[in-house]
């Protein structure tokens, strides 16, 4: 298992929640207002935080697949990039956008099983994936996956939305899952003990 940092939720503490568990990859969220209910950074953070800590950074992009800030997405220096499955109108068009660049996979929304995704993202012929185990700009959501159908897989997997450490306990032995480290797993009012207890599974 490995861990990602939120950017949206640390944001401007962002380099020295890194500097406290520099293990961790970084999770850039951009979303553009129209395909998900809220607005997320500007892409140049991607390469300003790149600089600053050479962490492995994973941008995942909640936009039109038309957005004029795709350009600057693919031409900035993120390790991964993960387009939204349901902003493309066909998989005629999924498949020629991914063609694009080879760091781009895909995400999806928690609208589907498990089974049905892997299947689609073998398809296209990646290896990773994202999940939204939340939907997002809703508060008070339960988890949609059924987590132990995400236990034995060949993909790799990011989980974002709704991570606790009975997820991280969960997954802490699995090689193909990163954990998005948000409000419930670290920013929030037990913030210090959680950080303490996130070091640990750099230590392993």
């Amino acid at each position: 298992m490995e861990l990602s940092l939120s950017y949206i939720c640390a944001h401007l503490d962002i380099l020295n929640v890194y500097k406290r568990i520099p293990f961790c990859k970084l999770h850039i969220d951009l979303m553009d207002g129209h395909f998900v209910p809220r607005l997320g950074v500007y892409p140049e953070i991607i390469d300003i935080l790149k600089e600053k800590t050479g962490a492995f950074i994973e941008v995942h992009c909640m936009i039109t697949s038309n957005n004029n800030a795709w350009k600057d997405v693919l031409n900035s220096k993120a390790d991964i990039i993960f387009a939204q499955y349901e902003s493309f109108h066909s998989e005629n068009h999924v498949a020629k956008f991914l063609k694009q660049d080879s760091r781009l996979n895909l995400a999806f929304k928690p609208l589907y099983n498990f089974k049905d995704i892997s299947d689609r993202v073998k398809d296209f012929h990646k290896k990773n994936v994202l999940l939204m185990n939340y939907n997002p700009g809703i508060l008070n959501q339960e988890g949609f996956y059924n987590l132990d159908t995400l236990k034995n897989t060949d993909i790799n997997i990011t989980l974002d939305g709704g991570i606790n450490f009975d997820i991280a306990e969960k997954f802490k032995n699995n090689k193909f899952m990163t954990l998005v480290v948000g409000t419930k797993l670290l920013f929030n009012e037990n913030y210090s003990k959680n950080l303490n207890r996130l070091k640990k599974y750099g230590n392993r």
